[in-house]
C-alpha cells in the first residue's frame, strides 16, 4: 500500500512530487496559494498475459484523508490509464505534481499525475483513450472532509 503527503509550503515557489521508496510515500510540495489540481497518489499494476476481461467493474480507488489543519476540505478524484511501458522505480516516472504549467517543472498543460517520462508509451485502456489523455478520464469531483489527526494526550497514548 502506497501513502502520499501533501505540502502546502508558504516557501515553495515551484511544485514537486517525489516517491520515498524506504516508507513508499508520495510526497507532493506545491506554494501555499496553489489552488488547481494537485497529484495525491498513484499505484502501478502489471496486467497479467492475455490481459483482463473487458467491461469488468466497478474498479475502484479509495483512501483516508487526514489533516492536523482546521477548516480543510479537499475535492478528490482519481483516473487510470494503460501505459505498455512504466518503470518499477516510482522514482524514474517523473510524475507531475500540478495541472498546468505555472508551477510545475514540467511546462505544459498536462494533468496532475501525468508520467511524464513515459507519455510515448500511452494507450487506450482503463479510463482513458489513449493519445494525449496521458491520466485517463477522471471520475466526477467528490467533496470530503479531512478527519483531524487525534493523539491522545494520556501517557499510554499516541
Amino acid at each position: 500500500m502506497f501513502s502520499s503527503t501533501v505540502i502546502y509550503s508558504p516557501t515553495a515557489t515551484t511544485a514537486s512530487t517525489v516517491f520515498d521508496p524506504a516508507t513508499g510515500t508520495w510526497i507532493t510540495t506545491v506554494p501555499a496559494w496553489f489552488r488547481d489540481e494537485v497529484f495525491l497518489s498513484g499505484r502501478s499494476f502489471l496486467v497479467p498475459s492475455p490481459g483482463l476481461p473487458g467491461g469488468i467493474k466497478p474498479v475502484t480507488w479509495s483512501g483516508d484523508v487526514v489533516t492536523s489543519a482546521t477548516g480543510v476540505s479537499v475535492e478528490w478524484r482519481w483516473a487510470a490509464a494503460v501505459y505498455t511501458q512504466l518503470a518499477s522505480d516510482h522514482a524514474a516516472i517523473a510524475v507531475k505534481p500540478v495541472e498546468g504549467d505555472r508551477v510545475s517543472p514540467y511546462r505544459n498543460c498536462d494533468r496532475a499525475g501525468t508520467p511524464e517520462n513515459f507519455k510515448r508509451y500511452v494507450i487506450a485502456g482503463a479510463r482513458g483513450g489513449g493519445w494525449w489523455n496521458y491520466t485517463g478520464s477522471a471520475t466526477g469531483r467528490e467533496r470530503v472532509a479531512p478527519c483531524r489527526e487525534f493523539h491522545d494526550p494520556s501517557p499510554a497514548g499516541g
